[in-house]
């Protein structure tokens, strides 16, 4: 029987390989079929380059709760102790006494850039009353006031964040990823490069509040071991680009002495600018295996920045680690947030019991920032995540518990360099992001993404002394419609196939930077033919 493809399928899987029609009616009938055939599963050992980008200040329903699929305003399972809604956040003062998520309407109003609420380790912890999560607003009113505690509420959606809205449907969203602390950004940044922040003090720390300054009082005190010290320990390739033109106030990396003995680690940890050395390390296909992209202080969506300036940020990113399609083939960029920034999130965080090594402060007198609270150090609240990788494709929502120690994991795990630090408790509590990605079915082209430019009269609302109005009514806002499709994590390739004279297995790079299995090809098809 002629199995030959129709005219049809030639044009088709040639477009999608990025052939001309010509070039495709050219391909032999079995190369054609073995295009068409579904992707090859991928691996871990796929991926060579690790990115972590974290910005700053969001929580995960304040960016996500109405996007479909998620764990968001839908989410039924999680009550107050009295039995409300845990969304019916108590109001104090207000005709109504409970106030919903509202949104920050981006459009017409104030929404763009809000004021930059507290979330320090006190109020943080306030906000969680032990596991309740039921007095955000009462710790906001007591600590940000009537006028500017309520925004904590706010929340934004598809029309307010466009790409990445966009970014969640082409990619993998993930809806329980937590940042580590419950508390401010320097101590969650620390947990991203060292899993720690010393809770009993020998090694400098604790550290429970962010040291604005670089350069501060701290700067090269501590001597805790960190990951890119264990990265380059073992001869693993990393890096740390930082925009040169803004202050580097979230490369904590600067509180540790070993970065300022080690001109090694000096270097990788100071010496290269975002975007122009990254993007030259894309296009040279010399990006190290682990890499840490920070945003300037404008774009990195920290209140009252516009978020606008963050999605241009992020795009630009993708841009860049595009640019090379076989770089971007063997790449995985997780794009996250520092914490919560003070903002509203339904699922209490897990926490451990008191007592617990390592997850709380034990100085025998408490730091002033910790406002007389030993802990929880964490988790802390869920922040966004997403992950863009051609193993990530597809739309996909991954609802395993992270939170940034995870990200380390994830090195650890692809190039056996152990976590340092990490505790018992972490490492018995959250994943490797390994199922997160969707290693059954790769896809390696780059999906076509909206624009991310600001808008003037957009940005011309950016003027932090103006306060979100709040509604003097407010309901559970609506979620839209969907059923959330999951990765497929690691997946068993098939071995031991029977390969016989007449057949041969290709791979390599077409087109987009595809890694194409071509599978069985008859001797007198072209390849394999002798």
């Amino acid at each position: 029987m002629d199995v030959r493809p129709s005219r049809r399928q030639v044009l088709q899987t040639g477009a999608a390989f990025g052939l001309s029609a010509a070039a495709a009616a050219a391909l032999p009938p079995g190369v054609l079929r073995a295009l068409a055939a579904p992707p090859t599963p991928g691996k871990l050992e796929d991926i060579d380059h690790i990115i972590i980008s974290i910005q700053e200040n969001r929580a995960f329903d304040h960016y996500f709760g109405s996007y479909k699929g998620v764990r968001g305003f839908g989410d039924t399972s999680v009550t107050q102790p009295d039995g409300s809604s845990i969304f019916a956040q108590r109001y104090p003062g207000s005709s109504g006494n409970r106030l919903y998520p509202f949104r920050l309407n981006t459009r017409t109003s104030t929404g763009e850039c809000t004021p930059d609420v507290d979330h320090g380790w006190p109020t943080q912890h306030a906000t969680l009353r032990g596991r309740a999560n039921d007095n955000w607003l009462p710790a906001h009113i007591a600590s940000d006031g009537s006028a500017i505690g309520p925004s904590v509420m706010g929340y934004y959606n598809r029309d307010d964040l466009p790409f990445y809205y966009a970014l969640a449907d082409a990619f993998t969203i993930c809806d329980h990823y937590h940042c580590s602390v419950i508390g401010p950004t320097d101590p969650n940044h620390l947990y991203n490069f060292s899993a720690w922040l010393d809770p009993a003090g020998v090694d400098g720390g604790p550290l429970l509040s962010t040291n604005l300054k670089f350069g501060g009082s701290q700067q090269f005190s501590f001597t805790w071991r960190t990951m890119p010290e264990q990265l380059e320990a073992k001869g693993i390739t990393w890096k740390v680009y930082t925009d040169p033109t803004s202050n580097t106030i979230n490369n904590v990396l600067a509180y540790f002495k070993a970065y300022q003995t080690n001109p090694t680690l000096a270097a990788k940890a100071f010496g290269s600018a975002y975007p122009a050395d990254f993007a030259a390390d894309v296009l040279a296909g010399t990006l190290p295996q682990v890499s840490w992209v920070i945003s300037n202080a404008v774009e990195d969506e920290h209140p009252p920045d516009p978020i606008s300036l963050g999605e241009t940020y992020t795009s630009q990113l993708i841009t860049a680690l595009t640019a090379n399609p076989a770089v971007y083939a063997k790449s995985a960029l997780i794009l996250t947030y520092d914490e919560n920034g003070g903002f509203f999130d339904h699922v209490p965080p897990p926490t451990p019991d008191p007592g617990t090594p390592g997850e709380y402060v034990t100085t025998s007198v408490l730091p002033a920032a910790a406002g007389g609270v030993a802990g929880p150090i964490g988790l802390g609240y869920r922040v966004p995540t997403m992950i863009v990788s051609p193993f990530s494709r597809g739309g996909l929502v991954s609802s395993d518990v992270f939170d940034h120690t995870s990200t380390l994991l994830l090195i650890e795990k692809r190039f056996g360099v152990e976590v340092p630090n990490l505790t018992a408790y972490r490492r018995a509590t959250v994943g490797d992001m390994t199922s997160a990605f969707n290693f059954a079915g790769p896809d390696f082209t780059v999906p076509p993404l909206p624009a991310a430019s600001p808008v003037d009269q957009r940005l011309a609302e950016c003027v932090p002394t103006k306060t979100y109005t709040v509604p003097t009514t407010s309901t559970l806002p609506a979620q839209e419609p969907g059923a959330p499709r999951r990765p497929s994590g690691p997946v068993q390739p098939p071995t031991n196939l029977p390969v016989s004279p007449g057949q041969v297995v290709l791979g390599g790079l077409l087109g987009t930077g595809a890694v194409i299995a071509l599978g069985r090809l008859r001797k007198n098809e072209g390849a394999g033919a002798s």
